[in-house]
């Protein structure tokens, strides 16, 4: 296309006045879901949004939902969404990125006096990183029906309800409010796009995963008087079983994400044989068979070792978010203003990273779009994708959002 519809230099600018929120002296952001920085960050959002003549809901999860009207009351919405909230040490462009397009596309129309058929609504969900409560993606499940409302548990104590009651975004049931297709944009978080030297590609599917709590209970001993040979050593039981683990992993597809990313010994003290260790894993593949092969070898795994190391062993599965195909017409939207948009045929691939696309493709028709990422890095302050890419990223989902909403442009 000669000219974009999208301002990119706007959106960048509202990334960057976006990011002070939170700022770390890293050049990063640290949000935490229903943190004050996580009000101040809605605040503006939504100030935005208002300024942009939107509608604002909220729902009992804390979802916002900023509504720009259709021409036909009664026609169904086209929702675009992503997050707010941040990683602990995260970067500018994780989530904010897809809240912030939404609402340049939005800003766009509106310039362009530009009415569409179907309303546009941009979401935020709530507590899409999981650092502050589990589990994350805690708003969209909330908004598909699929959250137990009871299994949300805060850090320190912090329950998830009270806090969006304390920051003041706990909202009602949505009425009337039916959506037509859901589209997510987001850095990529990887390596892909980067190396293919492409600015965008469009996401098949995003990965199963499954989170695991792997508890070993041995025996709390004296380090310098309790032989080798005669201990129960839970970290040492962690340390074998993890070791073998991921030997099986590699056995059933080279493709399997598995990764111990937290470990947890107690009584925590160096001169003290460790009496029960806790393993937090991270498993992730497109195939649900996959998954429960590995489900199968870790539960045999973990039987084998606790006899040869002389502990107790047990499984919880602590997160379950099934694999994910996105729909076929939405994708080809998406190809089709990618086509128009840079004159070249998209690349296709798939998400190891969990996104809220996961839950509303369960609902309604769904399609993701990504953004490439500097090195791979995501979920860290060097997180970086270039404004000419987020600007044709923004203008490639703009153009798909048209076509769904209205028809071609």
């Amino acid at each position: 296309m000669d000219k974009y519809l999208t301002n990119g230099d706007r959106l960048w600018s509202a990334l960057m006045e976006m990011a002070e929120i939170g700022a770390t002296s890293e050049d990063g952001c640290r949000r935490l879901s229903l943190s004050d920085e996580d009000r101040k960050a809605r605040d503006l959002f939504a100030g935005w949004c208002r300024d942009a003549g939107c509608r604002l809901q909220v729902d009992p999860f804390g979802n916002m939902f900023a509504i720009r009207p259709g021409t036909d009351p009664d026609a169904p919405l086209v929702l675009i969404g992503s997050h707010l909230d941040t990683q602990p040490h995260g970067g500018r462009f994780d989530g904010v990125l897809g809240v912030l397009a939404g609402l340049e596309i939005l800003r766009a129309l509106n310039d362009a006096g530009i009415a569409t058929k179907h309303p546009i609504a941009i979401a935020n969900w709530t507590n899409e990183e999981g650092v502050r409560f589990k589990p994350g993606l805690t708003g969209s499940k909330g908004f598909a029906g699929v959250l137990d409302r009871a299994s949300v548990q805060g850090e320190a104590g912090a329950d998830y309800f009270d806090e969006l009651d304390r920051i003041g975004y706990a909202g009602q049931r949505l009425a009337d409010f039916d959506i037509l297709a859901y589209y997510e944009l987001h850095i990529e978080q990887g390596p892909v796009l980067e190396t293919a030297d492409v600015a965008v590609g469009i996401v098949e599917g995003i990965q199963g995963v499954r989170w695991f709590e792997v508890e070993l209970q041995g025996q709390d001993a004296h380090a310098g008087t309790t032989p080798l040979d005669s201990r129960s050593d839970s970290f040492m039981a962690g340390a074998v079983l993890a070791s073998r683990l991921r030997d099986g992993a590699l056995s059933l597809d080279k493709d399997i994400r598995f990764t111990i990313g937290r470990v947890e010994v107690s009584p925590n003290s160096q001169n003290t044989v460790p009496g029960l260790t806790t393993l937090h894993i991270d498993l992730r593949h497109g195939s649900c068979a996959v998954l429960d092969a590995f489900e199968q070898l870790m539960s045999d795994t973990l039987a084998d070792v606790a006899t040869q190391e002389d502990v107790q062993g047990s499984i919880k599965q602590t997160m379950r978010v099934e694999p994910v195909e996105f729909d076929a017409a939405c994708q080809g939207h998406l190809r089709q203003a990618a086509q128009a948009t840079t004159g070249t045929e998209p690349v296709f691939l798939p998400s190891g990273a969990m996104h809220d696309a996961s839950n509303l493709a369960t609902m309604v028709p769904s399609a993701m779009l990504f953004v490439q990422s500097r090195d791979g890095i995501s979920h860290n302050p060097l997180e970086w994708s270039e404004p000419a890419h987020v600007a044709t990223a923004c203008e490639i989902l703009a153009q798909a959002v048209l076509i769904h909403a209205n028809g071609p442009v």
